[in-house]
């Protein structure tokens, strides 16, 4: 199995393999005070042979790193999945939602880190302290 991509977002939503993505590739989060709670959808698109989904276990790994490089949590675990109608001559595609959730100590880049199998995405996200912009 293998990541395709991990998009940060405010909502997603899945329903027949398909993904309702709102707010997509959102990296920057404007916290009142430290430390602050972080909650972030992501969605996750991972390629398979048919094989693969025929609902044996794949290991499964979540991490977040802080801006000072430190594990601040890693979470393990399995994943498992069937397709009904899985091309054995096709990679095939399926769609996942995950919400992390982690203390933010400091302002910085954090690390989210998806691992599936030997397949591994990373992305960034930003904490910082103050008022949001307007934007205007």
């Amino acid at each position: 199995m293998y990541i395709d991509w991990v998009i940060p977002c405010r909502y997603v939503e899945i329903h027949d393999n398909l993904g309702t993505i709102v707010g997509a590739g959102i990296d920057t989060f404007w916290v009142p005070e430290l430390p602050a709670p972080v909650s972030v959808w992501m969605a996750v698109r991972l390629l398979a042979q048919a094989d693969e989904l025929d609902g044996e276990a794949h290991p499964v790994k979540n991490v977040i790193i802080g801006p000072d490089a430190q594990v601040l949590s890693d979470v393990v675990g399995e994943f498992g999945a069937e397709m009904d109608g899985a091309r054995p001559d096709w990679l095939n595609g399926l769609m996942l939602a995950t919400v992390v959730q982690f203390e933010a100590p400091a302002e910085g880049t954090y690390t989210f880190q998806h691992t599936i199998d030997e397949s591994s995405a990373s992305v960034p996200l930003h904490i910082v302290h103050g008022p949001e912009p307007d934007g205007g």
